[in-house]
């Protein structure tokens, strides 16, 4: 029975995976078209690449058609199993790039702005800023940063797709905001 524009719409996740599974090209293209960006996002923040990313999420979708039929909306969301695959996509990619960058390419050590305090920064700016320091983030960090602040996910989400406890998550996310907060604290001029 093929479904109808407006049920695709409404239906949940589970049961487009249900439908998937079965065989339904329809509820592949709807969790694709409802997913794909977020994915994307979590995979551009995380890779600081965008052909990477695109990679990632072309991974991601196609794990989800091999494994429809073997998930179980019991053990966490659709939207968790996509971002924890695209998380191993992401790490196999970051290991494979950090294999070909010489100890001469890390720019670690670099400052961050250039002789420039930034007084007026605005709130547009101040988020450019925080784009181009979250790929700067060590990739714990940097993972449950863009899964708990930009994607809104819950602590539990968080932990299911990284593997850790949920502790571990609140301590890497308190962490890494200190991290930025200390990075941009030389730029802004002052406290945050």
């Amino acid at each position: 029975m093929k479904l109808r524009t407006a049920d695709i719409e409404d239906a949940s996740d589970e049961s487009l995976l249900d439908r998937l599974a079965r065989g339904d090209e329809d509820a592949f293209l709807a969790i694709y078209r409802r997913r794909q960006k977020s994915v994307y996002r979590y995979s551009l923040h995380m890779a600081g690449d965008e052909e990477v990313a695109a990679d990632v999420v072309q991974e991601t979708f196609i794990a989800l058609l091999r494994e429809a039929g073997r998930l179980d909306p019991a053990l966490g969301t659709v939207q968790a199993w996509l971002f924890a695959v695209a998380r191993k996509q992401v790490l196999r990619a970051l290991t494979a790039r950090r294999r070909y960058l010489s100890l001469e390419e890390d720019s670690s050590d670099e400052p961050l702005a250039e002789g420039c305090v930034l007084e007026d920064l605005e709130q547009s700016q101040l988020l450019e800023k925080l784009r181009e320091l979250i790929p700067t983030l060590p990739p714990i960090y940097r993972e449950v940063l863009v899964l708990c602040d930009m994607q809104g996910l819950a602590y539990e989400e968080a932990a299911s797709i990284t593997e850790c406890p949920v502790g571990t998550v609140r301590s890497r996310l308190h962490r890494a905001r200190a991290l930025l907060a200390g990075k941009l604290k030389p730029l802004v001029g002052h406290a945050l």
